[in-house]
This record gives structure tokens, sequence and C-alpha cells, in this order.
């Protein structure tokens, strides 16, 4: 007679996995800090969010850092913020690519076992957020550093992903990068970026989400590709007339040609503007039929293996509040609103997170159908054999004569969990991976605001009849680029708490 089998065992522990793994919905853990946030307290939020299971979590290490370090940021702790995003950056390297173990569980429980890393865009924002901060301490070369990782990240994904489609190029993190790197003075840096922000905008990266090249970045590309604008031109000089042309200040200098509103490299302050929430995951599922050639040939046909397998993946569900238009203003020392700028949309992160996952679905299905299919088989393999066990039991000696110590009580067990428990227990072991980065903005939109030198009072509105906010004041010099950022959520986080 046999004692416990390794499939058996198998068995025991995808029933005890189903009990640990439970249905949670990522967004719905940081409900406490998604409400503090939009109340105006990230301070708040900050300590809430050390208080969640992801601050304990191994496997949610890249999330609990990159979500930490944005409610920093948005709390305007920039340094620790950054110190967080370093975190999360190196968490991130550390699991791509992932380990053969991280691999083996894709196939062996649910996606949600494995350590998450981020995905592609969101470790770009690691980045991107890094230089937000960096330029919200007026620091541009720590900036610039940061643009120079951006384009460490972006070659990595080209060479991976060789024009199939997939996120390797971002429009409107190349045209700030271009933005940086001209304020700097590297004039062809500035350049290479725009040109890659316009081709990014324009789809040819597979970066096109909806949102049409800025007009502010076309006629920085066209500026910067202008032979007749000198390499040391710093400012532009005030306009004699209406029309469409700048005499230069020195009277050997060929005149430029400008048009109205044409952003050149006189003193500047740029508003970064974000708005609305993230799209979140939900779990979705289906039944779908068995993997037929994952089944070996003793269990076809059996009426112990079931014909159809579920499979979960995530679903994006999208937060009300974006699609309002801003402004900027800035005023100066008299109080009065001296210049004003209608700002543009440069990145819809809710379509860009839609537009990933789209792409990353089938694989997620596949794999969810290989895992589902394997567990049955595991199951059905299971039970044949405690059937041929009790029958082999039944022929050798009476049942009440059946030794405990050779697995008699153990069989006894497994026969109850396969009729009341396993089947049901299996199935939900397969989980979608409803985690991402939930604090990132739906959409993000600039405004660049050429000023003359002097201090002023920069403001924001969203055009929805709501009052302006003031970003504090700043002070430009002469051809100096100022970069300020201002966060909107146009209302509550659907997760709430209290559902």
């Amino acid at each position: 007679m046999r004692g416990i089998t390794t499939r058996t065992v198998v068995l025991a522990a995808l029933v005890s996995v189903c009990a640990l793994v439970g249905c949670s919905q990522h967004a719905r853990v940081l409900c406490e800090p998604l409400e503090l946030m939009y109340h105006g307290d990230p301070a708040a939020a900050v300590i809430a969010i050390d208080e969640t299971k992801l601050a304990e979590s191994d496997k949610d290490r890249f999330l609990y850092h990159a979500q930490r370090g944005h409610l920093l940021h948005l709390a305007g702790d920039f340094e620790a913020s950054n110190r967080e995003f370093q975190v999360a950056a190196a968490v991130s390297d550390e699991l791509e690519p992932w380990s053969v173990t991280e691999t083996l569980t894709d196939y062996t429980f649910n996606e949600t076992v494995k350590a998450y890393s981020g995905e592609d865009y969101e470790r770009a924002y690691l980045h991107y957020y890094m230089a937000l901060n960096y330029l919200e301490m007026d620091d541009l070369q720590g900036a610039l550093v940061e643009c120079r990782r951006l384009d460490e990240v972006f070659r990595e994904l080209d060479a991976r992903y060789e024009d199939d489609g997939r996120y390797q190029e971002d429009g409107f993190i190349r045209y700030l990068s271009g933005l940086i790197y001209e304020s700097m003075g590297h004039r062809d840096d500035a350049r290479v970026d725009f040109r890659l922000g316009v081709r990014a905008y324009e789809g040819e990266r597979g970066g096109e989400m909806g949102v049409p090249t800025p007009l502010g970045l076309d006629r920085s590309l066209d500026r910067l590709e202008d032979p007749r604008w000198p390499a040391d031109r710093t400012v532009i000089p005030e306009p004699a007339s209406e029309t469409e042309h700048v005499t230069a200040a020195e009277p050997d200098t060929v005149p430029i040609p400008v048009r109205a509103g044409h952003p050149g490299p006189q003193a500047e302050i740029i508003v970064v503007i974000e708005s609305g929430w993230a799209p979140y995951k939900v779990e979705k599922s289906v039944h779908v039929p068995i993997h037929r050639a994952l089944v070996p040939e003793e269990l076809r046909g059996r009426t112990n293996l079931a014909a159809l397998v579920k499979v979960a993946y995530p679903e994006f569900v999208s937060p009300s509040g974006a699609g309002v238009p801003f402004r900027a203003g800035v005023a100066d020392s008299t109080g009065e609103c001296a210049f004003e700028e209608t700002a543009e949309k440069v990145q819809d992160l809710d379509a860009l997170a839609r537009w990933v996952l789209e792409r990353r679905t089938p694989a997620i299905v596949l794999r969810s159908t290989l895992r589902a299919t394997a567990k049955q088989v595991t199951l059905a393999l299971a039970k044949h054999e405690l059937e041929e066990d009790r029958d082999e039991d039944s022929d050798e000696q009476p049942a009440a004569h059946v030794d405990d110590d050779d697995g008699g009580s153990w069989k006894a067990v497994f026969a109850w969990l396969f009729e009341n428990v396993a089947t049901v227990a299996v199935a939900e072991t397969e989980q979608a991976d409803t985690r991402s980065w939930v604090l990132l903005p739906a959409e993000i939109w600039m405004a660049r605001i050429p000023v003359r030198p002097g201090e002023y009072d920069v403001m924001v509105q969203a055009l929805d009849g709501s009052e302006p906010i003031s970003l504090g004041r700043v002070g430009v010099v002469q051809g100096e680029k100022v970069f300020r950022s201002a966060r909107f959520f146009g209302g509550p986080h659907p997760v709430r708490c209290e559902d």
C-alpha cells in the first residue's frame, strides 16, 4: 500500500496558498493615503502608507518606495522624496531581469506571488519625478543627471523590444528633458531630445497616446534647428513693432524669425500641471477551455478533469476628475498679472497605462491558462492516485484494519478535501495582479510663460470655475528657465476605505 505521494503534497501546497493569497485590490490597500492626499494632508498620508502592508512586504518594495516618494514629493519634502525614488529604482534594477525563481512562480501559483518590479513606464517616471524634485529645488545639475538616466532607460527598452510596438519612448519626458538640457546650455542634447519627443508623439516608436505634438515642442525644435539662431543667443530683445521678426541687439546679427508667442531662450517660467488620478486595476476573470497539450494521456477523457478553467487578468478603471484644461500666470511686484499662458496637454497617463496593459494582456491570459491547467491536472492526478489507493486498500484488508501510520488517516483527510474544498480552492489561487502606481496623475499639462527678469508670484487655475492657486514666488534672471509643478485631483479617489 502506498503512502502520501508527491502529487498529494503539491495539492496540499496549492490549497494552503489559496488561504494565504486572498483576493486583494491594490488600490484598496492605499485607501487611507489616497483620502488624506485629496484632503490636502500629504504629511499624514506619508504616515498612513507606513502603516499599510506595503511597508512590510518584500514583494511590494518597488510600490512602497515609489508611492512613499510620491507622497513626499506632494508634501514638498523633495530631498526625502528623491531618496525613496532612488530605493525604488534600485529595487527595480534588482528584479530586472527576473530571477529564475520568480519566473517559475509565474507559472505555479499566480502573478501576485512574484515581486513587483514596475511597468516600464512606471520605471521611467521614477526618474521624471526625481528630475521634477531637483527642478523644484532649483538644482538644474541634479535634474540633468536624471535626464541622462532617463536616456539610459529608453535605450534599454529600445534594445529589449526592437520596435515591436511597446513602450520605448515618451514624448512628454523627452520634451521636458530637452527643456532642461536647453536651460543648461546643452543645445545639441536639447535638439536630440526634442526630435525624439516629436517622433514619440507622432507614434513612430510606439509612444502615441492620442496627445498631439505640443505646439511649444514644435516651436522649440524649429528654433534650435534654425541655422540663423546664434549659439550664444540667450535673450530675445523686445520687438519694435507687432511683427513676426525680432531684431537682434547687435547690429551685425541677422534678424531671426519668431512667431508670436514663440518660446525662445529668453527668461521663462515653465509650469508642469498634473491632473486627476491614474487608472487603477481590478480583477476580471473568465472560464476558458483547458489547455489540452498539458493534459497527460491517462487523464484525457476522464470526468474528474475540468473542461474549463478560470483565467484571471487585470483591467483598468479610470477615476473621474481629469479632462479640465488649465492656465498659468505670473504676477509682478504690483500684484497685477503680467503674463498668462494657456497650458497644453502633454501627456495622457490614463491612455498610456491602458495602452501598455493591452499589449501585455495576451501573455497574461496565456500564463493564467497554463497555470490553471497545470493546477487542475495536479488535482486530477492526485484524485486518481487516492482512488487507486482506496481500491488497493479495499482489496488488501478491511478498512477498519488500515494502519494510520501507513497513511490511512491522511488519505481520509485528502478525500474530504477533494469533495469539499480542493476544486474551488485551487481555482481561486488563480488571481490577477492588480498592483500599479495608483498615485500617478491621469494627465499632465504644461504652460510656458516668457517673462522679463524679475520676481513673480506664480499662479495656476483650472478652467472649471475654481479659484487660482499660488505656487509661490520665484526669481528669474536673464536667459534662465525656472520650473514649478502643481497637482490637481479633480475629486476624491473612487476607492474608499469604508467601501
